[in-house]
């Protein structure tokens, strides 16, 4: 295999990162050394010795003087020392001094997983991924992804935005959690993380971010962000010599104070009306779309009313939207009824969702939690997470139902196997709490907080630092497998 090959799957030295990272060790090495020998009056002759070992070596790596490197690090790695071990997998994986062996790159790298170095977590991942040294796991190549990223290691978060990019190692695609991954690296300055958001960007339609992290990587160095960079800048140039209106695709998510929203792309959107839509009207709702979530509501209102008139389902969703929130136009719940009534007529479920809210609220004036219930329970049974989090709501709360929270957590948990963060939290919430007739049990409340918190609910956060001081690392590491394994099952029977 040529090294080019291999750096592309195993993808150890990003960009010089590694021997950056290097050099930082030098100096926290340093104070640790200090600190051990100050606090826990450590015999100075013992101590002091193994860090400059380290040090040596870690200086020899770094000069290229492979032979004196390889002599240090193996000494200190038999004894237990999880940098050493790190390096020497480096040095195994790399072929830095030594014939490159997987195997034994695999083997320093696992014991020094187990010290707690979370840069090897990052290299396991690639290396059970692609198979390389040994078994190929995408659970395990998830597990080691995660455990790192979990851990703040830069390296790890990289890999894993890769991971959810690609749609490799088990996850599905996905544009949105592969940014926030890649956002986490390149905010510690990991470099190779620019490129990754200048890609995502660019497939998202959001060009103007795409084209700024293409520069960025540019200016760290990185060659591979000019052809991108030069190719999105001409065709900016080609797209004003023509039309000068070049549309992008929009994803966002929203929710207002009270109201749940779930968000569609505008060409999902278009394609699910497209039994209603001619050829001609796909263009307005497009650019209406569009322009709804630019904030430009008087260009939006323009497009889609004509079309939410017309029978739409999606023109008659946004239409709910902006009464009900005021967008554009004065805030008005009735009409907002009438819109989400239609829309929800016209097949478009998370129009029902809303519609039961504001039954359920009496925002527009009257309340009718009777129907407001036979919605959501219509569209739990569905399959709509949205309402199933809303029924579990109901339920724990005795609004209008008899307070039931065994039946709660049961809808909390149907939301959270469709992958509903809310749902999620609650279920953590229930296994935390012991509430609904489940167990008390950490390790899965720990599990659904920390899912909750990665799909991005951020009020699961805190929860998740409790929980988390209150397990042993190695029951953390444990719950780390049972969260690969959860998601490698899509959060089915977790």
């Amino acid at each position: 295999m040529s090294d080019g090959i291999l750096l592309a799957v195993y993808a150890f030295d990003w960009g010089g990162e590694v021997m950056k990272q290097a050099r930082q060790r030098i100096l926290m090495r340093i104070i640790k050394s200090w600190m051990t020998m100050v606090f826990l009056a450590v015999p100075s002759f013992v101590q002091p010795s193994f860090a400059q070992d380290f040090d040596k070596g870690l200086s020899a790596y770094l000069d290229g003087e492979y032979a004196i490197a390889l002599r240090e690090f193996h000494m200190l790695a038999e004894l237990g020392d999880g940098e050493a071990q790190f390096y020497l997998g480096e040095m195994y994986g790399l072929a830095h001094g030594v014939e490159r062996d997987l195997v034994l790159a695999r083997k320093w790298f696992l014991r020094a997983s187990e010290r707690g170095n979370f840069d090897a977590d990052s290299r396991l991942a690639l290396l059970y991924q692609s198979g390389f040294g040994g078994e190929q796991s995408d659970t395990l190549a998830l597990y080691h992804a995660r455990r790192g990223a979990d851990n703040n290691n830069d390296a790890s978060q990289f890999t894993l935005a890769e991971f959810y990019e690609k749609g490799s190692a088990g996850v599905a695609q996905s544009n949105a959690r592969a940014l926030k991954w890649y956002l986490l690296a390149a905010d510690k300055g990991f470099t190779p993380a620019y490129l990754g958001l200048g890609r995502v960007y660019e497939k998202i339609g959001e060009i103007d971010n795409a084209k700024l992290w293409y520069q960025r990587a540019i200016d760290e160095g990185d060659e591979h962000g000019k052809e991108p960079l030069a190719r999105l800048k001409a065709q900016n140039a080609a797209a004003k010599q023509t039309t000068g209106n070049s549309r992008k695709v929009v994803s966002s998510s929203s929710s207002s104070s009270g109201s749940t929203i779930a968000v569609e792309y505008p060409d999902e959107a278009a394609r699910q009306s497209s039994d209603r839509v001619w050829e001609d009207d796909r263009d307005d709702f497009l650019v209406g779309a569009n322009a709804y979530w630019d904030g430009d509501f008087s260009l939006a209102l323009e497009r889609l009313y004509p079309l939410a008139e017309k029978g739409v389902p999606y023109a008659q969703y946004y239409m709910g939207e902006m009464f009900d929130r005021g967008f554009g136009i004065t805030k008005d719940h009735k009409a907002a009824v009438k819109w989400f009534k239609a829309a929800y007529k016209n097949g478009v479920s998370d129009a029902g969702n809303n519609l039961a809210y504001i039954y359920f609220t009496g925002s527009a004036g009257f309340v009718d939690r009777q129907t407001a219930m036979d919605i959501y329970h219509k569209e739990a049974n569905a399959g709509n997470p949205v309402s199933q989090v809303s029924l579990g709501h109901a339920y724990a709360d005795g609004k209008d139902v008899t307070e039931n929270h065994r039946t709660a957590v049961k809808w909390y948990r149907r939301a959270a196997e469709n992958g509903d963060p809310v749902g999620m939290f609650q279920l953590g919430l229930a296994y935390y709490r012991e509430l609904g007739g489940v167990s008390w049990d950490y390790n899965k409340a720990y599990m659904w907080f920390t899912l909750a918190y990665e799909e991005g609910e951020s009020d699961a956060l805190p929860f998740k630092e409790e929980v988390r001081e209150k397990l042993t690392a190695e029951r953390r590491d444990l719950v780390g497998k049972m969260i690969a394994k959860c998601r490698q099952r899509n959060f089915k029977g977790c």
